[in-house]
C-alpha cells in the first residue's frame, strides 16, 4: 500500500495523473519565487522579529509535526491548500492519483514558499476535499514548512464512514482529532474548518456546524468558515453562538465578496477577516474583487476603524488539484513575491508584518484547553 495513499487512515486506490494545469501567472509566480530564492539566501535572510508583541511569540500553534510558538515563526500563509480533491468521498475517483506526483509538486512548492521565508502554513483542506494528514507531514519534514491543517467537513460532503453519526458523535471525532491525533497517527490538527454555500447552510450543513461548535467550545480552538456571503455567514455565526462559540475564536474566510461595514460588523463582536485570492486574475466562484487595490483598500479600512489585529490575507491558493480540470487560478508566491511591498507603500512595514504574520498566528493559535 502506498502510505501517502491514505485519506484518514482509509486506504485509496494509486492511478496515474493525467496532468496539472498550470496557469501563466502560476508559471511567472514560480520563476520569480526561484530568482527571489537566490537573492534570499545570498543575503542571509532574516524576518524582523523583534518588533512582534511577546504575547504573539509566546503563543503555541499545533502543526502536523507537533506544537510550535509565534517565535518560531519568520513570514505565514493563512489559508492555503496543497492537494486537493473536488471529486467528493462518494465518488470512486476521490483520492485516485499517483501520490508520488502529488508529494512530488507540493514539495517543490513548498520550497519555493521556504525560499521566501515562509516556515508557516494554514492549510484548509478539510474532510471531504481531500485532507492527507500523511501526505502533510511528508511535506512538512521534507521541506522544512511549519504546516497546520484542520478537522472539520466541507459543506455537505460527509465521508460514508460518518453517515448515520449523532451531532455529539460527530462533535467528539473533532475533538479526538484535536486533542490526540487522526485515527492513530498522532497528527493533530490545529482548528476546525466548515462552510457553508453561497445562499445559506443547508441542512446537511448545519448539522456540521453545531457539531463543530460543541468540539470548538470544548477544546477552545478556532472555528475558520468558508462562506463569501454575509448573511450566510450570519446564519453560521448564530448556529455556532448557540453552542457557546465566541467570535475572538472565528474566522471568516472568503470576506472579500462582502461589504466592508460588514467586516467591520463582524470584527466589532470579535471575529477574524480573511480576504484571500490575492494574485487571481478573476473569481469565478464568488464574483468577488481580486485586483491588489482593491484588497489593500479592505485591509486598511479594517485598520483605520481599529480591527488591525483581526484581519488577515492570503492566496488561497491549490498546489495539486484533482481532477486537474478543476485548476483555479492563484499563485502562493505572489503574497510575498509582490503583495507584501504593496502593503508595506500602503501601510508600514510594521502594520504589514502585522496583517501577515502575526495576525494569523493569533488567529489561527490551538485550542486554549489543548496541552
Amino acid at each position: 500500500m502506498n502510505q501517502l495513499g491514505t485519506q484518514c487512515g482509509v486506504p485509496t486506490p494509486k492511478a496515474a495523473e493525467e496532468g496539472l494545469v498550470v496557469s501563466r501567472r502560476r508559471l511567472l509566480g514560480g520563476a520569480a519565487a526561484a530568482v527571489g530564492a537566490a537573492t534570499l539566501v545570498q543575503a542571509g535572510f532574516q524576518p524582523a522579529l523583534a518588533a512582534a508583541p511577546a504575547e504573539v511569540q509566546a503563543l503555541v500553534l499545533e502543526t502536523v509535526t507537533g506544537p510550535i510558538k509565534g517565535s518560531d515563526v519568520e513570514r505565514a500563509m493563512a489559508h492555503e491548500h496543497l492537494y486537493v480533491d473536488f471529486n467528493g468521498p462518494t465518488d470512486p475517483a476521490y483520492m485516485d492519483v499517483d501520490w508520488s506526483v502529488a508529494l512530488g509538486a507540493c514539495v517543490n512548492a513548498a520550497n519555493k514558499l521556504r525560499a521566501q521565508g515562509v516556515n508557516l502554513m494554514i492549510e484548509w483542506t478539510n474532510l471531504g476535499v481531500g485532507r492527507n494528514v500523511l501526505l502533510l507531514r511528508h511535506v512538512a519534514r521534507r521541506a522544512g514548512l511549519n504546516i497546520v491543517c484542520p478537522t472539520g467537513i466541507y459543506k455537505s460532503l460527509v465521508p460514508p464512514e460518518f453517515a448515520g453519526m449523532s451531532i455529539d458523535e460527530l462533535a467528539a471525532i473533532f475533538v479526538r482529532e484535536l486533542t490526540k491525533g487522526v485515527n492513530g497517527t498522532g497528527i493533530r490538527v490545529g482548528f476546525i474548518k466548515i462552510a457553508t454555500t453561497e445562499t445559506g447552510a443547508t441542512e446537511s450543513d448545519t448539522f456540521v456546524h453545531k457539531a463543530a461548535g460543541i468540539a470548538a467550545k470544548e477544546v477552545g480552538c478556532t472555528i475558520a468558515l468558508h462562506s463569501p456571503h454575509f448573511a450566510a455567514t450570519k446564519g453560521v455565526v448564530k448556529v455556532l453562538e448557540e453552542e457557546g462559540v465566541s467570535l475572538d475564536r472565528f474566522v471568516w474566510g472568503h470576506a472579500q465578496p462582502s461589504k466592508t461595514e460588514e467586516h467591520k460588523e463582524l470584527a466589532a463582536r470579535g471575529a477574524t477577516v480573511q480576504y484571500d485570492a490575492i494574485s487571481a486574475h478573476s473569481d469565478p466562484f464568488f464574483h468577488g474583487p481580486v485586483d491588489d487595490e482593491s484588497m489593500l483598500d479592505r485591509i486598511e479600512a479594517m485598520v483605520k476603524a481599529g480591527f488591525d489585529k483581526q484581519v488577515v490575507v492570503s492566496t488561497d491558493a491549490s498546489v495539486y488539484v484533482h481532477p486537474p480540470k478543476s485548476q483555479y487560478d492563484r499563485t502562493n508566491t505572489y503574497l510575498y513575491g509582490y503583495f507584501e511591498a504593496k502593503l508595506q507603500k500602503r501601510l508600514g512595514e510594521a502594520m504589514a508584518a502585522q496583517v501577515l504574520r502575526d495576525n494569523v498566528i493569533r488567529a489561527f493559535r490551538r485550542g486554549d484547553k489543548v496541552t
